[in-house]
């Protein structure tokens, strides 16, 4: 049920981008970590509190990345929060939107 429901959060995703919706992405995070944590059951305890912290401190969305069980979390931040969220969490690295990879067929 996680993978099918992951791939329709994926390509919702990609339609909030498209809209700049970061309110809806940040949803669609949320949502990707429940079920990674309640029916993939890739989480832990730990990085379950990590995400908790990230949306309790004003991130948008956060979910478990680096195949769980205990490896990283991924959190979307208004960038006009991003000092306010800072102030609160011990942030690895910063990210920027990019325009992506821009593949040509030969």
């Amino acid at each position: 049920m996680h993978v099918f429901t992951e791939a329709q959060r994926v390509m919702d995703f990609q339609k909030a981008c498209e809209r700049n919706d970061l309110k809806e992405m940040g949803r669609l995070m949320n949502a990707s970590h429940e079920s990674c944590r309640n029916l993939f059951e890739c989480s832990c305890p730990e990085l379950d509190d990590v995400v908790e912290r990230c949306r309790e401190v004003g991130c948008l969305g956060a979910r478990l990345t680096g195949a769980g069980w205990g490896g990283c979390a991924v959190a979307l931040v208004d960038s006009n929060d991003r000092e306010k969220v800072g102030d609160k969490l011990d942030v690895l690295f910063w990210s920027e939107p990019s325009a992506g990879i821009n593949l040509k067929y030969l």
